[in-house]
Parts: C-alpha cells; structure tokens; sequence
C-alpha cells in the first residue's frame, strides 16, 4: 500500500502496547515472495495469497479468532502461517466429532472416517455435542438433524452463539439426515450448518464434504478423498427392492468387509427392541414418539442397505405425518416380516460376528408382542 505498506503497520501495531493484542492477517499477491521469519518477527497470525476464496478466508478468520491469547504466547513460533501451515494448524489430526442417536448409523459413519484416516468421537444428542466442544477442540462436527434431547438444528444455533461456551463457534458443521425433502437444505444452512449430505451415508458423498470443509493437508491425503469421490455410484436401477443391497452396503464402506459383518452384527441385536418400542408408542397413540422411532428405523435400514425394510418403515412413517396411526400400526407385521428376511439375508451373505454371537448361529426371529 502506499504510504505504509502492510509489513510496516503490522510492526507498528506490535510496537503499540494497546494494540499488541489485535490479530494480523496479511494478504499478499502470489507473484510476492513473502520472509516466514520476518512475518513471524511482526507477529502475524496468518498469511494469505491474493486473489483470496471466500471459503479459504473464513476458515482463517475462524481459526485466527478461535486461538487463544495463551495458546499465542505459548506457541510464538507458529505466529506465521502459510496457508498450508494453517491448515495443518486447523486440522491437529483430523478429530471430529459425530452426533449420532442410532448406533447402526454411527459405526457406518465411524467405518467411513476411519477409513479415510480421520479421528472421531461420537455422542449421541445435542447437549452432548454442546459439552464436548466446550473441552476439546474439533476440527468438523458431522451432525445428525433428528436426535433426543435436543435436534441438530437447536444445537448448532447454540453453537453459533457468540456467547456460548464452546471453544470454536465457527467450527464447520455438516448437517446429516434421512429426508431429502425440499428445504430441509436451506433449513440446515439457516440454523448455521455448513453443509448437507444426505442418509444413507456413501463414502465418496461423504469424502466430498470432508475435502471441501477440512483442510487438504491431513494423515490421509486429499488425493485419496478425491479418489472415494469419484468412485462410480452402484447402479439403483432394479425395479424391485432388494432384502439387502450388498453392494450398496460396501459401497458405502468402501468395501471394507469386517466392517460391514460388524455393522450388521449390531443391527440385528439391536432392531428387535427398537421395533419393539415402535409397537408400545403406537399402541400407546404416542405419534411424535413414534414417528421418531421409525425415523430411526429407516435411517439404520438405509446404511445397512435393507432397502425392503427401509422402504416399509418409510410408508409408516409417511403415515404418522398425516396422524394416521392405525395405517402405521397395520404395517408392523409387514416390518417384523421384512426384517426376519434381512436377518436371513445378513446371515447368508455376511455369516456372523465373533464379536456377537459367533458365526455360524441362527439369527432370531424378530421379538413380535
């Protein structure tokens, strides 16, 4: 600039003991070589190369905002930062924290972000996301829009709160859902989401979002995320829903098999007693309860790839929006028998978990009051 260029007020700001606090970020144009030595000299934050993204320029405010006073005393020679060098800041390993209800859904996206190299911690409402970024400092949460306690939308904009007590308001959050109604996107970025991606999750959908809101240098590389993203989609053209979509299912784990034998191990334990509480809310005429616990129902269906089960779960669910309970409440044999052929069909194409149950046994029926 003329006059006094940026390199000059940064120093001049460094030697006003008022001002010695404030944040510098300097922008430079890339023919511009700039000194890491001499930039760190004048205690800049960051540096950025013109002509600068939107993106790229929120993420260093964000994180020039999030850093503390002390954590900048105590690490004085991180003052500069390229725009690398700030990634690798920003990422510290790749930690993110998934908030999940269902534990079907939260091992297949557990599977996906471990596949791809990525740490993650996983809760399982609301509250508990809000607790855990008030003590640890995440890099991405992955949040799922339906959950107990308190939703995905009400806990981002307690997120976003400047006054809240997380350490990273501005932490990027990407909304997760099994709807795929119109506007539920918009819904999304309105509460302070950053992003969407849609249930059931598939790794290359998922490596996507993760390339474009985390930084490109990580433990894994980005040419591998890049690589997940473009991997082509199984086809969906069959006229007639399968018992279990196999290919589907591995797809989506990046054909990671013990995992997949894991995932379905779990399911089968664990839908009997969710179907079981689906029968008491209906015949309780509880319809919110409900209606929350076949959302749950199809959601699991649709990670594991029981597309016949999804899409029975998915017609009470249609019915509990219009109040419709006894409709909802007719189709439950329909659900038990659809599940009872899912269990077969695991067991046939996957075998069994040593780690619940062991292979080789039968799989039980479906508890049925």
């Amino acid at each position: 600039m003329p006059g006094m260029d940026g390199a000059t007020l940064a120093q001049a700001i460094r030697a006003d003991r008022t001002l010695q606090a404030t944040r510098v970020v300097l922008l430079n144009s890339l023919s511009q070589r700039v000194d890491a030595r001499r930039l760190e000299e004048l205690g800049c934050a960051a540096c950025l190369a013109k002509p600068v993204r939107q993106s790229e320029l929120y993420d260093c405010l964000a994180t020039v905002l999030a850093e503390t006073d002390a954590a900048r005393v105590a690490r004085p020679r991180v003052a500069y930062r390229s725009r690398h060098a700030l990634h690798e800041l920003r990422r510290g390993g790749g930690r993110i924290l998934l908030a999940e209800d269902n534990i079907t859904n939260q091992l297949v996206a557990q599977g996906v972000l471990k596949n791809l190299g990525l740490s993650v911690d996983t809760v399982a409402n609301g509250l508990e996301a809000l607790q855990a970024l008030t003590s640890l400092p995440y890099d991405l949460v992955l949040m799922d829009v339906q959950m107990p306690e308190l939703d995905g939308l009400e806990a981002t904009r307690r997120i976003r709160d400047p006054h809240s007590r997380v350490l990273n308001p501005h932490v990027p959050i990407i909304a997760m859902t099994a709807n795929a109604m119109k506007g539920d996107r918009e819904q999304c970025l309105a509460a302070g989401m950053n992003d969407y991606v849609s249930k059931p999750l598939v790794a290359r959908t998922l490596a996507a979002a993760l390339d474009k809101w985390l930084p490109p240098d990580a433990p894994r590389t980005t040419d591998e995320l890049r690589e997940a993203a473009a991997k082509p989609a199984v086809s969906a053209a069959e006229p007639k829903l399968p018992v279990f979509d196999k290919a589907g299912m591995l797809d989506r784990l990046m054909n990671n098999t013990d995992l997949a034998r894991k995932i379905a191990a779990v399911f089968r334990q664990n839908m009997p007693q969710q179907i079981k509480a689906l029968r008491g809310y209906l015949e309780a005429g509880d319809g919110p309860d409900a209606a929350s616990q076949t959302h749950s129902i199809k959601g699991a269906s649709a990670n594991l790839g029981g597309e016949a089960l999804r899409a029975v779960a998915c017609a009470i669910e249609q019915s509990l929006e219009v109040g419709d309970l006894a409709s909802a409440a007719r189709r439950l044999a329909e659900l038990e028998a659809q599940f009872d052929r899912l269990q077969e069909a695991l067991q046939r194409e996957l075998g069994g978990d040593d780690d619940q149950g062991g292979a080789g046994q039968p799989p039980e029926p479906c508890c049925r009051m």
